[in-house]
């Protein structure tokens, strides 16, 4: 484990170097991200603006809950979704196999190889929103609540990446599905929306969305102090096994993958 961590700090120091010398790209994708980041506000302002209570939410609970969104995922876009868009590209041009012979673990070089510094900047934005709005909200947050939403956002982002992760794997078969990452993209905005108002949709979607909806609402949840035990096993459950499934799904691809050189 130690010699993981030691590697991940190389990278995150490859990354900065990276930063460095396209300092241009670094703005432009600084700009994209708190655009993108805005954008998710505006759209749950206007979605709030005609009624106090949606689906038993309120008005400054949605807020509440799209700050949620916001911290989470940041965070998944600073370290994974970059990693994620060079899936395809890696594997079509034969560089899986650098990858493979390194005595790591190929998941997680293929999962940590790039950090999306750009994404800090909607992080810190997001984590100030978030707090603005608690206390416009006059809510008086105990160490239980902000543990819980901690713990919650982790087991979110595991959900999250495992989702991902299991999705772009199908790219050891199909090299040129370059828009699976922006399908995934499309997919993962639904997270911005409480459970309950994807309930009203078709019960296979809803099937096929459960696991998102679960990702930002419950932290929202613990930090409004309406989590209850069997949604939090249910998360963590749900974590486990679909991280768990993600390597497995990962291994059992890499049996199918033909190298550049066959």
């Amino acid at each position: 484990m130690k010699r993981y961590f030691s590697v991940y700090r190389m990278l995150l120091k490859m990354n900065f170097s990276m930063l460095a010398g396209y300092r241009g790209n670094f703005y432009n994708s600084m700009l994209a991200s708190l655009a993108w980041g805005s954008f998710s506000l505006y759209s749950i302002v206007l979605l709030t603006s005609k009624s106090t209570m949606i689906f038993g939410w309120k008005r400054e609970e949605m807020l509440l809950l799209n700050g949620a969104y916001g911290i989470i995922i940041s965070l998944f876009h600073m370290q994974f979704s970059k990693n994620f868009e060079r899936f395809s590209e890696i594997i079509h041009h034969g560089q899986l196999d650098s990858i493979l012979v390194k005595p790591m673990d190929s998941q997680f070089l293929v999962s940590f190889w790039l950090f999306g510094y750009a994404s800090i900047s909607r992080t810190i934005i997001a984590i100030g929103y978030t707090i603005y709005i608690v206390t416009m909200m006059h809510m008086s947050l105990s160490f239980s609540r902000i543990a819980g939403f901690v713990v919650l956002a982790v087991l979110g982002l595991v959900t999250l990446y495992s989702l991902w992760f299991m999705v772009i794997t199908f790219t050891v078969w199909f090299t040129r599905l370059h828009n699976l990452a922006e399908l995934m993209f499309t997919i993962t905005g639904a997270a911005r929306y409480p459970q309950e108002i994807m309930r009203q949709v078709s019960q296979y979607v809803f099937l096929f969305l459960f696991p998102l909806t679960l990702i930002i609402t419950l932290p929202t949840k613990a930090l409004l102090g309406r989590l209850g035990w069997g949604e939090l096993v249910t998360i963590g459950l749900l974590a486990v096994g679909l991280f768990a499934f993600s390597r497995a799904f990962w291994r059992f691809a890499l049996r199918s993958y033909t190298s550049a050189s066959s």
